[in-house]
């Protein structure tokens, strides 16, 4: 027999909301079978920008895995440097950049629920979810991004949803 304990309060609390804005966000579509090739790239790619504010991975179109950057803008030319390094082939790789981009983070006590936490936070966001670029929910600790000129909205929908300490 298996046991599931859920944490569930009406107003989710959290510690506050931080908002790093004017970033860009460079998505890099791979074959799926290249994980090792790329976890490198990405490595490299780091060491070579500015301002690094978080990567991380999903599922893409076609079977492809999307690598997601996102720092500070003007990724310089030499950052794409492992790219090549690594994957010969990645001219056939697509790569996209959208800049700007605004991270909302945040944290909290009971964030291990994360599916719960998940399924709050886009509630919370009604159909303004739908902008988002990027969604990473890991421990205790969410992060959101949104196009820039989004970001007023998405943060005031998310304080309105969640408790915050004052």
């Amino acid at each position: 027999m298996e046991t599931v304990a859920m944490y569930w309060e009406p107003r989710i609390k959290t510690y506050g909301f931080q908002v790093t804005r004017y970033l860009a966000l460079y998505r890099y579509a791979f074959s799926a079978d290249l994980s090792a090739q790329w976890n490198r790239a990405a490595a490299g790619i780091a060491d070579n920008v500015d301002r690094f504010h978080l990567v991380t991975a999903q599922p893409g179109s076609r079977g492809e895995l999307d690598l997601l950057l996102v720092c500070e803008p003007g990724l310089p030319e030499t950052a794409a440097d492992p790219l090549s390094i690594e994957m010969p082939a990645a001219a056939d790789h697509r790569v996209e950049s959208i800049t700007p981009v605004a991270m909302l983070c945040f944290q909290g006590p009971h964030y291990g629920d994360r599916f719960g936490i998940a399924d709050f936070t886009y509630r919370s966001l009604e159909k303004y979810a739908r902008h988002l670029h990027a969604a990473v929910f890991s421990c205790a600790s969410v992060y959101l991004v949104f196009p820039e000129d989004r970001i007023a909205e998405a943060r005031s929908r998310l304080e309105a949803a969640f408790r915050i300490p004052r």
